[in-house]
């Protein structure tokens, strides 16, 4: 019986112990700055629910070894264990899109986006869904 109530307590004690979910983005950086939106470099890092897109890039710019990168993106995915989502209002400032198109299940920013930008033109996408503004890699195009 000792032994049933020692089992029942630590099984109580690891399931009242979850652990907090963690959600990642990744980044990405152009491996030459010749072709600003080619070839990437990438990593990801480790975010908070909610946390801006300003917050995020300040950190990601501390990284020693993009000290001093000009153009930094950031994905429109977050990711953890339970639930992956996408950002519904990125930063344009930080997107490469329309020359990255997110393809996980279910992404705000997939080839349906694509195909609208593409129907609806420049101009009008950014007033739809940018208040206007381009996002990076327009303006790096």
């Amino acid at each position: 019986m000792k032994k049933l109530l020692i089992g029942a307590a630590v099984i109580a004690t690891l399931t009242a112990c979850e652990k907090e979910e963690t959600f990642s983005r990744n980044y990405t950086y152009p491996i030459s700055l010749s072709d600003p939106t080619g070839s990437q470099g990438s990593g990801n890092i480790i975010v908070h629910e909610g946390e801006s897109d300003d917050s995020i890039m300040k950190r990601v710019r501390n990284f020693d070894y993009l000290k001093g990168k000009k153009i930094i993106f950031l994905s429109t995915e977050v990711y953890s264990q339970g639930s992956d989502y996408s950002v519904k209002n990125p930063d344009p400032e930080y997107m490469l899109f329309p020359h990255v198109i997110s393809t996980s299940y279910g992404s705000h920013w997939g080839w349906e986006k694509h195909q609208e930008y593409k129907d609806l033109g420049e101009e009008e996408f950014c007033n739809k869904y940018f208040n206007g503004e381009r996002t990076l890699g327009m303006k790096l195009d």
